[in-house]
């Protein structure tokens, strides 16, 4: 979920264009009033529909992630797993007031807890990417791009625990690491598959919507 959501967005985006295909649809066929009033009103119930959808979509799927990240790293504290290292950079935060937090130094506790993306760079060579952290609230400043180090679940991919048992010079030794900018780093435009992809997405099902209104016209008029 943290690293490759192109394909639900670009289908988001397809719902969109069709949507507003329909509402252009009328004009293009030459479509009377009536007519070219259905298709935009279809083309509205398509939006208002997506608008419903996807929001319980995406609580669904971040539900999903809450308890993956709660059992994943309870995994990792209780050695029921090996996990890797890795260096890591905060990319943002949200607190969560169910899900509990887990640190190796500290244990766990209870919620409220920030649930923090980071950028990872694992210590095996592997390529760079996202996870998320459940960390306390009261650990402190965890802005944007503060430095971590990461124990990462061997199996669940987007799962970290943060290591606060390192000192600040391992810390500042991290925020150096040259690697930051050498590698190509995931970012908000990558893991949708890049602007491009969604915008075509976008003309594509306008495409297909104007072609529903059209031929919907063509059989009904």
């Amino acid at each position: 979920m943290l690293n490759d959501i192109a394909w639900p967005t670009r289908l988001l985006m397809v719902g969109f264009g069709v949507s507003i295909g329909l509402m252009v649809a009328g004009p293009v066929a030459g479509a009377g009033s009536g007519a070219a009033f259905a298709l935009i009103t279809g083309g509205v119930l398509v939006e208002v529909v997506l608008l419903l959808v996807f929001p319980v979509v995406l609580g669904v799927a971040e539900r999903r992630m809450r308890r993956t990240l709660e059992r994943a790293s309870r995994d990792v504290l209780a050695g029921h797993v090996r996990p890797g290292g890795a260096v890591g950079l905060v990319v943002r935060r949200r607190v969560n007031r169910t899900t509990p937090w887990f640190l190796p130094g500290r244990g766990s506790g209870p919620a409220p807890t920030a649930v923090t993306v980071l950028t990872a760079l694992p210590d095996d060579g592997g390529p760079p990417r996202r996870v998320a952290a459940a960390v306390p609230t009261t650990l402190g400043a965890l802005g944007r791009g503060t430095p971590a180090a990461l124990l990462l679940h061997p199996t669940e991919r987007d799962v970290a625990v943060l290591d606060d048992r390192v000192g600040p010079q391992r810390l500042h030794e991290i925020a150096g690491d040259p690697r930051w900018r050498s590698l190509r780093l995931p970012t908000d435009r990558t893991v949708v598959g890049g602007y491009l992809p969604l915008l075509a997405a976008l003309v594509v099902g306008g495409v297909i919507g104007v072609v529903l209104g059209v031929t919907a016209v063509s059989l009904l008029g």
